[in-house]
């Protein structure tokens, strides 16, 4: 299918193709909803408002894809690789320490939660959107080893259940560190 006037070529679902991969000179900003349509269209492709009436402002392809590249950039704390591997090689040090002092005095129970939270605050620092900053590293070692030495006393003491509740706290600690 295709649009005579127009000169598009519509996808195999029906839908327009994504303006940046069309070879467009100049591009129409709607100044009613905002929506980037071609040089030539004489309605908006979103809201179909008449171009040719609105004062449509006419930006060039290298304006709109600086602004997709701005977008696409993460806002706030930048994402740091040391900071992230020190925090994986901490967290997986403090964990493997902890498990095997719930090994040691007999209490392998307490493996599933300690694992089940690791692997949940893994998705969680995996899933933010907001990287991971120097500061929020030195924070979230703090955190780890302070849960890692909590959970060996506890362990030391025969308090394998409050395992449960520490790997908790922990993982919610991390949820809305990283997502708040």
């Amino acid at each position: 299918m295709s649009d005579r006037k127009l000169g598009l070529r519509l996808e195999a679902d029906g839908e327009l193709p994504d303006l940046a991969a069309l070879e467009v000179g100049e591009l129409l900003y709607c100044t009613q909803c905002g929506t980037i349509n071609p040089a030539n269209a004489r309605f908006c492709r979103k809201c179909g408002d008449s171009l040719e009436e609105q004062q449509a402002e006419s930006i060039g392809l290298a304006t709109l894809t600086q602004a997709k590249r701005k977008k696409a950039q993460p806002s706030g704390s930048q994402h740091n690789a040391f900071a992230l591997a020190t925090l994986q090689v901490i967290t997986m040090f403090s964990l493997g320490l902890l498990s095997m002092t719930a090994l040691v005095f007999e209490q392998a129970a307490a493996l599933i939660p300690i694992i089940l939270a690791w692997f949940l605050t893994e998705a969680v620092r995996q899933s933010s959107h907001k990287g991971i900053s120097i500061g929020r590293a030195v924070v979230s070692v703090f955190t780890i080893l302070l849960v890692a030495f909590l959970g060996m006393g506890a362990l030391v003491f025969g308090q394998g259940g409050a395992i449960i509740l520490l790997m908790l706290a922990w993982f919610l600690i991390e949820a809305v560190r990283y997502h708040a």
